[in-house]
């Protein structure tokens, strides 16, 4: 699965602009999951295990990089890390929902 090849939204809703960080960015998955500043704190955390399992420093990673580990599609991703992103997931719906 090439995470490039489409751009996918996050929402079902007509406006392609992110509304939980009102800087205008599009409201892609990529940019839920790893940009939007909304999620900063809950992404932290979720990154720290991350990096805690892969075993060395790879916060330098990019975007594309990141998505891959996070949504499994690399041999490098473990149960840990897919735990870490559903408790990023479910406490991002979460904000979603009070906003």
């Amino acid at each position: 699965m090439d995470v490039n090849a489409r751009n996918y939204r996050w929402s079902e809703s007509r406006s392609k602009v992110c509304q939980m960080c009102d800087v205008g960015e599009n409201k892609t998955v990529k940019h839920v999951v790893v940009e939007c500043v909304k999620y900063a704190r809950d992404r932290y955390e979720m990154m720290q295990v991350v990096v805690s399992e892969l075993g060395h420093d790879r916060v330098e990673m990019t975007g594309r990089e990141w998505m891959v580990l996070l949504l499994g599609l690399c041999g490098e991703t473990n149960e840990r890390m897919i735990e870490a992103v559903k408790e990023f997931l479910e406490r991002m719906w979460r904000a979603r929902c009070r906003n």
